[in-house]
């Protein structure tokens, strides 16, 4: 019998036995829905590894959303405030390309600490391929591809060369990278473990590709979309297609991968939409479905989604061009971009509080990107220098006697065995709960050597202030030479870095920043900062060779009289300009909703800090955020979060040696969760606290059940 039958037999039966039972089974369930009901929520967090990376280019952040919770799991800060990031995850890797610095980081997703990093092109030239454990770095303006360690992002093996300039690179699934170049050359490469270089599999040359072409990559091949000559050509695939189209010279923006046999790409300049759909080319008018300027396309569930730029929505095509489902709406921030992964669709609205996840069926619901309690973390921290055990000891060493055998208890006269002193161990990790160390002051860059291959600077720093005891120090120096960062642990105040000089042009002009932390037992500190510009190598004549238009010098048999050498002046270079007073009041008045995620600033610079020729920035101590500012700047506009949020002006020494804060100033935001809409209730208990009444109410129940069942005995007596 079932247990829905055993339910409706013993409630039809009526009387307080049935009353019992009801509300000893509600109990139970009640109960179980209270302890299993977040469980089974945690469980799908835990075992799921569909967690996707969106970028935040307002705050240079990447955030972790967990598509099943439809919340953020960790916030990484990879950059400053108004970015162009894009984002590739693959093996336990995170690779970010910011496109307005030209900065590639990499993010070891175990530790969620950058593990390298290297300088590319600012702007559109640059682009990163991951596939198969590999990572490409292409510099389509000087037609170079770069293979990088994935852990460090360090050069491996030869550059490979195109020589001109690339239109377009991408790599298929199966790691096999695509090159077209300004003329119109289509190239297939592969990457040589052995030879650490790439081998060239197959080229042909597509009339009518020029420097707009595109190409978009498939599970196998590729199809190449010139429109600035009319050509589509599909190549590498097994079922190679060539066509032609209409030409236009207007900007295309294909979709990052797509099936081969429904391949997208947008005009925004034609409000149009290319589809290669089974090798034939149709061209569909999306201004004319409210999609006046469209976005980067992609595929999912044999749909093209289009994102429309500066309407707030997406689009969604079928194969023919036509409607193949409603608008996706998005709300708030810049332009909706797509991101595709493990197979899900994501609608990111960069500066948004949410977005849209598109499920297999085409039905949507919204993300929380942003969430102002989820910590920012830093992925340059660094762990604590670890402090290497003794070495154990050589048992075949003799027993040394101790050096007062009286001391033994024997008189001096039965054997004696020296006990060895326990080994040392690292310091202990600190209790205290401490603040970490703050940052080095007096951070100083200078050059020490240089040859053809390398650039020598020591750095130099005061001891950093701290509660507990400086274990070490890590100095980091990034820029734009081979392998883009360098770095030492140490445990003094100064040490020498060596920069690379070949492969790039670094040690001719190039700028080194430099951090310094220092690290106690538990926690690595602040980054003390500084820049160092490097100045062109001196030219001068070389040494026995005589200025030009010089006579030759007279040779003479008399011996000159002698002559006192002459005194030797000492110019002492001025000292640097200072910077302003610490702690000054700059920041005078804040204005701005409690609710409102923005505060407007009051500034009243005195004299020192407005004629500053350093920079200067306000910034958000509490959460790190920072805007530039003009030194003698009267206004501000800042981002804050949940809470209470520090505030301060921060000057820059002119040399990039030392800094300053002015006065701080604290505001406070309230997240408002209701967002003006009616009869809306706030949810202020913390997380977990609903499980309490759904519990409580479940032993009220069961207690019920019991009083119950009581009764019934009783009644059952008498």
């Amino acid at each position: 019998m079932s247990w829905w039958h055993r339910i409706r037999r013993v409630v039809s039966g009526g009387g307080r036995e049935s009353a019992s039972f009801v509300a000893a089974l509600l109990g139970v369930l009640v109960l179980a829905g209270a302890a299993l009901g977040q469980g089974i929520s945690r469980t799908s967090v835990a075992v799921s590894d569909g967690l996707t990376w969106l970028g935040d280019d307002q705050r240079g952040e990447v955030v972790q959303v967990n598509p099943v919770s439809g919340k953020p799991q960790t916030r990484l800060q990879i950059s400053g405030p108004d970015s162009q990031l894009e984002i590739a995850q693959e093996d336990g890797r995170l690779i970010v390309l910011n496109r307005r610095t030209g900065e590639i980081t990499v993010i070891d997703l175990a530790t969620l600490l950058a593990s390298g990093r290297r300088q590319a092109p600012p702007g559109a030239t640059s682009k990163v391929l991951v596939s198969n454990g590999m990572v490409f770095v292409v510099d389509r303006a000087a037609g170079t591809v770069h293979t990088a360690d994935p852990l460090t992002l360090a050069d491996i093996g030869q550059t490979w060369q195109a020589g001109q300039p690339l239109a377009d690179a991408v790599v298929d699934e199966r790691g096999v990278l695509w090159l077209v170049d300004h003329g119109g050359t289509l190239r297939s490469l592969d990457w040589s473990d052995d030879q650490e270089r790439f081998e060239e599999r197959s080229h042909r040359q597509v009339s009518g590709a020029g420097p707009r072409t595109v190409l978009v990559p498939h599970d196998q091949g590729v199809t190449l979309i010139g429109l600035d000559g009319g050509v589509v050509v599909r190549d590498g695939t097994g079922e190679d297609v060539s066509r032609s189209t209409d030409r236009t010279d207007a900007e295309v923006i294909a979709a990052q991968r797509a099936p081969a046999d429904l391949v997208p790409a947008s005009v925004p300049d034609s409000s149009a939409v290319v589809l290669v759909v089974d090798g034939q080319v149709q061209r569909v008018d999306v201004g004319a479905l409210g999609c006046p300027k469209p976005g980067r396309p992609a595929v999912f569930r044999d749909k093209v989604y289009v994102p429309c730029k500066g309407s707030g929505k997406v689009i969604v095509l079928d194969r023919g061009g036509k409607r193949g489902g409603d608008d996706v709406r998005t709300s708030g921030g810049s332009d909706p971009e797509l991101v595709f992964d493990d197979g899900r669709l994501f609608v990111n609205v960069p500066g948004s509080s949410t977005g849209v996840l598109v499920d297999a069926d085409g039905a949507t619901r919204s993300l929380t990107i942003r969430s102002p309690e989820l910590p920012v973390k830093d992925p340059d921290r660094s762990p604590p220098p670890s402090v290497p055990p003794p070495p154990p000891p050589n048992p075949n060493e003799p027993v040394k006697p101790p050096r007062n055998p009286g001391n033994s208890g024997t008189n001096g006269t039965g054997p004696t065995t020296e006990v060895p002193p326990p080994p040392s161990s690292a310091p202990p990790s600190s209790s205290s709960g401490g603040a970490a160390p703050a940052a080095p002051a007096g951070v100083t860059v200078r050059e020490k050597s240089r040859s053809g291959s390398a650039l020598v600077v020591t750095v130099s720093w005061s001891a950093a202030a701290s509660a507990d005891p400086i274990v070490g120090y890590t100095v980091s120096g990034s820029g734009s030479f081979s392998g883009g960062s360098v770095s030492a642990q140490v445990s003094g105040t100064s040490t020498d870095l060596s920069v690379p000089c070949t492969g790039s042009s670094f040690c001719t002009g190039g700028r080194l920043d430099v951090t310094v932390r220092g690290s106690t037992a538990s926690q690595a500190g602040a980054a003390g900062m500084a820049a160092f510009t490097v100045s062109p190598p001196a030219t001068t004549n070389p040494p026995n060779t005589p200025p030009p238009n010089t006579p030759p010098p007279v040779t003479t048999t008399t011996t000159p009289p002698y002559t006192p050498p002459p005194t030797t002046t000492t110019t002492t270079p001025p000292p640097p300009p200072p910077l302003p007073t610490a702690g000054a009041t700059v920041i005078t008045g804040a204005t701005g909703a409690r609710t409102l995620p923005t505060r407007r600033l009051t500034l009243s610079p005195p004299a020192d800090w407005a004629s500053h020729n350093g920079r200067c920035e306000v910034v958000n101590k509490t959460y790190g955020y920072s805007v530039g500012i003009a030194c003698n700047a009267t206004s501000a506009t800042i981002e804050v979060d949940e809470g209470s949020n520090a505030l301060v002006v921060r000057a820059y020494a002119a040399t990039g040696a030392g800094q300053v804060d002015s006065a701080q100033r604290n505001v406070i935001f309230t997240y408002d969760e209701c967002a003006g809409k009616p009869n809306c209730i706030p949810k202020m208990a913390p997380a977990g606290a609903g499980t309490a009444p759904m519990g409580a109410g479940g032993l009220g129940l069961l207690a019920c059940a019991f009083l119950l069942r009581i009764g019934v005995r009783k009644e059952d007596e008498k």
